[in-house]
């Protein structure tokens, strides 16, 4: 028949990779688009492939950063990158994207919802970029500080503390509240959520914890909401301005 015949033929078949292609392209549904957008933008102008990089993380569980000196990842349940502006100079090794990232997700048990600035710098690497610090640097760097902070409290590592928030070890145990925890036999300090609100070099933090341990009067466990200020020094770390507790 005609149509028989018209596969044999160059053009037929043709006409038959090209639907082959495009059916594979449809089952392969989001994946194989993506794959074909960033191929396409990383060999030129990479605009659309930065800002694909920030809508692909979106997806439950699709960002997850690694936070220094924890073990586990914070995981989103949900993310949103919103008012996103590029900076792109043509031939420059480095981009940047800023945007505000609105996230709910875990560290282990670890309830964390963050709201506010980011600041995102791209490497070139080859013909792809790829972000120098993770797709949310600002989150991650607080992150940091908060765990870092956590770990001396339960650990009662008051040099650890005394970097962390620029004072040193004799003003760290002069603080009543500070020597209070510290002071606890049995000492445990976690912490159920942190909800921080970040700017371009400040970070407000809303933090549930709970203390347990043995004061020589009594058993100890309280539950307290804490309100924490975190300030990028010159070197672009987090610390505690306004003090640990």
């Amino acid at each position: 028949m005609e149509g028989e015949a018209d596969g044999g033929t160059p053009a037929g078949r043709g006409r038959v990779s090209a639907n082959a292609l495009l059916l594979a392209m449809v089952l392969g549904g989001g994946l194989a688009l993506t794959l074909l957008v960033r191929w396409f933008w990383s060999s030129g102008d990479p605009t659309a492939d930065l800002v694909l990089q920030l809508k692909s993380a979106e997806g439950e569980g699709a960002l997850q950063l690694a936070i220094p000196g924890e073990a586990a990842r914070l995981v989103s349940g949900r993310a949103s990158f919103d008012r996103i502006t590029l900076e792109l100079t043509p031939g420059a090794p480095d981009a940047f994207a800023t945007a505000t990232l609105d996230l709910e997700g875990k560290l282990e048990e670890t309830q964390v919802h963050s709201l506010g600035y980011e600041r995102v710098r791209f490497t070139r690497d080859g013909r792809d970029w790829v972000p120098a610090e993770g797709l949310a640097p600002m989150l991650s760097r607080a992150m940091a500080a908060l765990c870092a902070r956590r770990r001396a409290l339960d650990g009662g590592k008051v040099a650890d503390l005394a970097g962390l928030s620029h004072r040193t070890p004799e003003q760290v145990r002069g603080d009543p509240e500070v020597a209070r925890v510290l002071g606890l036999s049995e000492r445990r300090y976690r912490v159920k959520g942190w909800y921080l609100r970040l700017e371009r070099d400040s970070a407000l933090v809303s933090e549930d914890s709970r203390l347990t341990g043995s004061s020589p009067e009594r058993p100890v466990d309280e539950q307290r909401t804490r309100r924490l200020e975190l300030k990028l020094d010159p070197q672009g770390e987090f610390y505690f301005a306004s003090g640990l507790m």
